[in-house]
């Protein structure tokens, strides 16, 4: 099978070509992809994988851990994420007490908004304004404090106000002065807090209110409908309709996911730029293992490997039928089948794609000894074949 007499030269130098062709696809995407994992925005088939469709979409959606994106339209479930995280950013880059409390504010808020105040002036009386558990002084400290759970509402600093109305004088005009700055920072919530803000304290994401379903349920309800139908749909116009469905259940998540995820984002941005430039020299923080992460690893291990074992010649037939199996996998997410919305880009195909070409050209190779033609396959077949002959004399 390896005697190259038995093929023209052409043929022989062509599927060299083809090899060394496939074997640098798949290398450079493999390559490309390990490169952006120090970046910011590391590669993932997290959104390929979600969008799969045909008879094996469950599979393969099933692989993200969170197809839907409902863990980030849970409070908990957003706020055991953040806390993971801040936990492994602080060990990582061995933050010290200051950055972990600029940390731990960023996430949970401080415990205190606070104002520098020499003192109290006359008239002014928190327990009279029942807001004594929101806002206090602290002689010894000399601040004026606001809880940092309560914060401090623009109605409950002008009742505050009105007890100063009127009078003059420096200590009033202090006091006034340290009111504003405490009030000012007590604006700012926390990452939790938005989070919260974003899914609970928007009457439309609150539950039945006024008689209205809320926007969370409203999602839950649209996913769960379209799985339902998506089993019974036969003919093309009830496919057609169930796109659209599916089209508004997606922007209906990315809706309500998206501001969270968007602020997920913003604080790990925040987590870098409070560190000294030793911190940064300790590399990216590395994600937890998780089904996804398998997954990406496994995919970009694939790539890089498969490729370059074909462009060496090196072990090609074993080589040629894993990427085979690999990129089978590919097509099988998005397959251009009867009755399967079609994939995004513009690309337009029946049964038959690029990655099924892809396929099939790698399966050719697989059954050809274009290793011995060109590759290391041929130099360890001599070496082997040299052992053998010894061993036997």
């Amino acid at each position: 099978m390896a005697d190259i007499r038995r093929y023209s030269f052409a043929a022989v130098v062509l599927l060299v070509v083809l090899r060394l062709g496939l074997g640098w696809q798949l290398l450079y995407e493999g390559l490309w992809k390990i490169d952006t994992l120090s970046s910011p925005y590391p590669w993932s088939s997290d959104g390929y994988l979600k969008s799969a469709q045909g008879p094996m979409r469950n599979v393969f959606r099933a692989m993200t851990g969170d197809p839907d994106d409902k863990s980030w339209l849970d409070e908990e479930s957003v706020a055991t994420r953040w806390d993971q995280w801040k936990n492994r950013f602080a060990s990582h880059y061995a933050l010290d007490e200051k950055q972990v409390a600029r940390l731990n504010a960023l996430v949970n808020g401080p415990t205190a908004f606070v104002a520098s105040l020499e003192a109290l002036p006359e008239g002014v009386d928190f327990k009279a304004a029942k807001l004594d558990g929101t806002i206090s002084f602290d002689a010894k400290a000399k601040q004026l404090r606001v809880d940092g759970e309560r914060h401090l509402l623009a109605s409950e600093k002008a009742t505050l106000e009105e007890q100063i109305a009127g009078k003059e004088g420096e200590a009033f005009a202090r006091y006034q002065k340290a009111l504003d700055d405490v009030f000012n920072r007590a604006g700012k919530l926390s990452y939790k807090e938005r989070m919260r803000a974003h899914l609970l304290g928007n009457p439309d994401n609150a539950g039945n209110i006024n008689g209205r379903i809320s926007q969370l349920s409203l999602y839950d309800g649209m996913v769960t409908r379209h799985e339902e139908k998506l089993a019974a749909v036969k003919v093309a116009f009830e496919q057609d309709h169930l796109n659209r469905v599916w089209s508004d259940t997606r922007a209906k998540g990315r809706e309500l996911a998206g501001p969270v995820m968007a602020m997920d984002q913003e604080l790990r941005e925040y987590g870098l730029e409070m560190l000294t430039v030793d911190q940064v020299r300790r590399g990216p923080l590395p994600t937890p293992w998780t089904p996804l992460k398998i997954v990406d690893t496994l995919t970009i291990a694939g790539l890089a490997g498969l490729g370059l074992l074909l462009i060496l010649g090196l072990f090609t037939r074993f080589a040629a039928f894993s990427a085979a199996f690999m990129v089978f996998g590919f097509y099988m997410a998005m397959p251009p089948l009867p009755g399967v919305p079609d994939a995004p880009g513009p690309e337009h195909s029946f049964i038959v794609n690029k990655n099924l070409i892809e396929v099939l050209a790698l399966l050719a190779l697989a059954s050809l000894p274009t290793g011995y033609w060109f590759g290391l396959d041929n130099l360890l077949s001599k070496l082997f074949a040299g052992r053998s002959k010894a061993a036997t004399k």
